[in-house]
């Protein structure tokens, strides 16, 4: 009896050690459970947001330096005057250049950068605000084609071989004509202010779609801030969505880039200085050109 007596505090003891054992361990294991709780939350991480992306492609018209000048550069036709009636609906005329040389390449890094001809400098015959024809030969007949009777008009001016008019007031020649009978209005006016269109025109493939030249000719008339202006508009065909325009104060070429392939419409007008656009048949000109980038 003494003997079990003896033994049961060391048994209380011993169990008394283990509880505290048992209980420390599960504490330690609570106190781990909720570290790993909060280092979980520590290092969540977000996803960042996407970047904005910029459009595949954007058109953008800028006005460029005229190319060197030609200083007295003229173009006339010798076989055909102002006022002249004729006869024969089969029209061709014959041109004298002066100060300017046709069939060669305009030695200049413009050439290089936007659509060429290699036939080289020519001369832009309009008849009628058509799209131009280029004569590549002086004092040789040149077909203009079989005309309607009655007032017909036809101009001419100097051209680079990559299609930049030379801009002086005595570099062009406007004439009036008749077909057949002196009868009708001309469609051009020779005494008011004129804007004439000549680039782009046509189809822009491959490199040549990449930098496309807007080029004009100015009759009678000086842009200004606080005068007339040239504004150029471009828009896809079969649509009134507008591309990009550009109003201009200075006679002087722009270049439009990022046009994809498919046909766009290209408005020239001449404004007043109320944003107006000046009477004149040639002073509001549509021309629908094709670019095919590949």
């Amino acid at each position: 009896m003494k003997k079990s007596l003896l033994m049961l505090p060391i048994f209380t003891v011993v169990l008394a050690a283990s509880a505290l054992i048992i209980g420390c361990e599960q504490r330690n294991e609570s106190v781990n459970e909720e570290v790993v709780e909060e280092e979980t939350v520590v290092v969540e991480e977000t996803e960042p947001s996407p970047e904005p992306t910029a459009p595949a492609h954007e058109v953008k018209i800028e006005t460029g330096e005229r190319s060197p000048a030609f200083p007295g550069a003229k173009t006339r036709f010798t076989s055909l005057k102002d006022g002249d009636v004729l006869e024969d609906p089969n029209v061709s005329v014959v041109l004298n250049v002066e100060s300017y040389q046709l069939g060669v390449q305009t030695d200049t890094d413009r050439a290089k950068e936007i659509a060429n001809s290699e036939k080289g400098q020519h001369a832009h015959i309009i008849l009628d605000n058509d799209p131009y024809m280029a004569d590549y030969e002086a004092g040789k007949p040149f077909e203009i084609g079989v005309l309607e009777e009655g007032p017909h008009t036809l101009v001419v001016f100097p051209s680079r071989s990559y299609h930049e008019s030379v801009k002086s007031s005595e570099a062009a020649q406007i004439v009036n004509f008749y077909v057949g009978k002196e009868a009708g209005e001309f469609m051009l006016d020779n005494t008011k202010p004129t804007i004439i269109y000549s680039r782009p025109k046509g189809e822009y493939k491959g490199d040549d779609s990449k930098k496309i030249m807007l080029d004009f000719y100015l009759n009678n008339v000086e842009l200004g801030d606080d005068g007339y202006k040239a504004k150029y508009t471009i828009t896809r065909k079969d649509s009134d969505d507008q591309l990009g325009t550009i109003t201009m104060t200075e006679w002087t070429p722009a270049f439009v880039t990022g046009l994809t392939s498919g046909e766009y419409v290209i408005t020239l007008q001449l404004l007043d200085k109320d944003g107006n656009v000046v009477e004149g048949s040639f002073n509001n000109t549509e021309r629908v050109i094709t670019v095919e980038t590949e």
